[in-house]
């Protein structure tokens, strides 16, 4: 291979020098080159939107995830914007890719499997049709919810590819082979219940005989109330 371009010409005539904009121009692009690579094959940095992983990150949480660990995936979708996921930024809707090359999907060999409770980072599956005015929902339970015409009609439908798709983390609980079932609320692996201590997250509704309501007691029974004052629906 040769390193020809860095060496110094031997020709004897006087080497032009770069102007001010020439060298910045370079450095600009040869910082973004280097953060790509660091970014697609080594670590990447993401910020928990959601509370799903309260009790192990809150939300606003900022981490540097590993992509040696269990391999990198080569891009899926090459021509992109860089830094950018799938919309431009400063904009709502514009994509900051071009699907028209796609690539078939590899993966580097990386340095262990996912094992059980492992916290990972992955394209949330559903995300491969989006309704561009209301992306923070999910399109196919709109869809449930109403019609597949009325949801169509209404919003603009975008198609994403699988590495353009939403970032979600979440914990592993059940790996290739696993029989993972949930009833009444509870996980159970391969038929044992899933411990979920200190991670596990439930929903109570409380009602009382009267609109005198002590939130001290809240805490006597170990919950942690959201605030002074959470919300009170009345019932009946």
């Amino acid at each position: 291979m040769s390193l020809k371009f860095w060496q110094k010409s031997n020709d004897g005539k006087p080497q032009k020098k770069k102007s001010k904009s020439r060298e910045w121009v370079d450095a600009i692009l040869f910082a973004v080159i280097a953060a790509t690579i660091i970014r697609v094959f080594f670590i990447e940095a993401y910020t928990i939107p959601t509370g799903s992983m309260e009790r192990s990150l809150l939300i606003g949480d900022f981490l540097f995830v590993s992509k040696v660990n269990y391999g990198a995936r080569i891009p899926m979708t090459p021509v992109a914007f860089p830094f950018a996921h799938h919309t431009m930024p400063f904009t709502t809707s514009t994509k900051a890719y071009w699907d028209g090359v796609q690539w078939k999907y590899h993966r580097l060999p990386g340095f262990q499997e996912i094992k059980r409770n492992d916290v990972v980072v992955f394209n949330y599956p559903q995300g491969d049709t989006v309704a561009v005015e209301a992306q923070d929902n999910d399109y196919y339970r709109m869809v449930r919810n109403t019609s597949w015409k009325q949801i169509n009609s209404s919003y603009t439908i975008i198609y994403r590819p699988v590495d353009k798709r939403e970032n979600y983390i979440k914990r592993c609980i059940g790996i290739g082979g696993d029989i993972v079932s949930m009833k009444n609320g509870l996980v159970t692996v391969n038929g044992k219940p899933e411990k979920l201590k200190n991670t596990g997250q439930f929903s109570y509704e409380v009602a009382f005989k009267s609109t005198e309501v002590n939130f001290s007691i809240f805490g006597d029974m170990g919950f942690k109330l959201d605030g002074d004052y959470p919300d009170i629906t009345p019932l009946g």
